[in-house]
């Protein structure tokens, strides 16, 4: 009876974890970073369409008189400092929010983490899937746009590494960010942490389309992507108590 009672307890132990085991959410970094490894190594065998692509994005653009980019990049541009500072922030703050928030949602708020932790996986899966079947090059490498990132040197002196050149469409950037935002946002009633989320999700449009990394239509892309993705885990989530979806202050 003993022996049986041990294992009931060890079953209804397995059946109430919330926080998954470290080793396979680490062994699912793993296999992204490969994916996107193998992405790098075919872009050179895209160029061509990536930048037809590219073109053909900035007409459809003008003609819904949504090609803002040009402009933003223009002011942007002219301000040496703020390129230097929206630069960086593009490098740095993109994986590092992201993974603050990953971080402090498994340690914290296991029950969300699990859903949350799939919102992201599939916000990568469908950009890859989107990038595999339209190829785009951001606009800094078509014909007047400014480069930020060569003109301020931080390409050079950043240890972030693209998946790929050619990936603008969607907007990974924008698709983290607006993750984040719903995270927090499901997760957390503390204003400050929303104002925050929210901030760094306007930032990050702001600054992708001023530094020419992305089109308007990436931005959109990359919003919609988040939001698909995050509706898609939403099942998981719906089953969870409401106690274990707000932090209070």
């Amino acid at each position: 009876m003993t022996a049986v009672t041990a294992v009931a307890t060890a079953a209804g132990v397995f059946r109430r974890r919330t926080r998954p085991l470290l080793i396979g959410e680490i062994a699912i970094v793993v296999l992204l970073v490969g994916v996107y490894d193998r992405v790098r190594d075919i872009a050179s065998t895209r160029a061509s369409m990536a930048m037809t692509d590219a073109t053909r994005v900035l007409d459809v653009e003008r003609w819904l008189h949504i090609d803002i980019e040009h402009g933003l990049n223009n002011w942007l541009a002219a301000h040496l400092d703020l390129e230097l500072a929206a630069s960086w922030y593009y490098q740095v703050m993109h994986l590092t929010v992201t993974l603050v928030v990953l971080v402090l949602l498994y340690a914290v708020r296991p029950n969300v983490y699990r859903s949350a932790r799939t919102a992201l996986i599939g916000v990568n899966v469908l950009g890859l899937l989107v990038f595999w079947l339209l190829p785009v090059a951001p606009p800094r490498l078509l014909p007047g746009f400014v480069d930020s990132q060569v003109v301020t040197g931080v390409a050079v002196h950043s240890a972030h590494v693209s998946p790929d050149v050619y990936a603008a469409m969607p907007s990974l950037h924008v698709g983290w960010a607006t993750w984040v935002l719903l995270q927090v946002w499901a997760a957390t009633t503390r204003r400050s942490l929303r104002t925050a989320a929210a901030t760094h999700l306007a930032l990050t449009v702001v600054i992708v389309l001023a530094t020419a990394n992305h089109f308007t239509l990436d931005v959109i892309a990359g919003a919609f992507v988040a939001l698909l993705a995050a509706a898609l885990s939403l099942p998981t989530r719906s089953r969870l108590p409401d106690r274990e979806l707000a932090l209070t202050a």
